[in-house]
């Protein structure tokens, strides 16, 4: 199934975030430069997926709440958005502890992928095409 152009913007900011995911994990579990690593962690957090929680929380789940959306789905991306701040607070606050570096970026990681094959699918099947190009407007 071709994925709708409206959502296009978002998934493919998700494929991005998914990869430095990926990439970061790698760095990560190869041991080599963990210091490194952990400050790409900190960086990736600041000034890339803050803003995309930011985002989606400002702009996305109001719509998607306007729209009758499936609540639960709803209420599980707003939980995973809290419990990724608490641990990045935490990672600012303990750069020393390296099981938490790895928990963000898994929890980060499996974060981004069920927005994509969970929820922006459910997305593109609930909500019409025309209502769904509200969005534009929004985000």
């Amino acid at each position: 199934m071709e994925r709708n152009t409206v959502l296009q913007p978002f998934l493919s900011h998700l494929a991005h975030e998914r990869d430095t995911c990926t990439r970061l994990l790698g760095l990560f579990m190869s041991g080599k430069n963990r210091d490194a690593v952990k400050l790409d962690v900190l960086n990736f957090w600041q000034q890339d997926l803050r803003r995309h929680v930011d985002a989606e929380e400002a702009a996305l789940i109001p719509f998607l709440q306007r729209h009758h959306f499936n609540q639960q789905l709803t209420a599980l991306i707003h939980r995973e958005h809290d419990t990724i701040r608490i641990l990045a607070d935490r990672l600012l606050k303990d750069k020393e502890s390296d099981y938490l570096f790895e928990v963000f970026i898994k929890l980060v990681h499996q974060h981004l992928l069920f927005e994509d094959k969970v929820v922006f699918h459910h997305i593109e099947e609930t909500i019409p095409a025309p209502e769904l190009a509200q969005l534009r407007l929004v985000a």
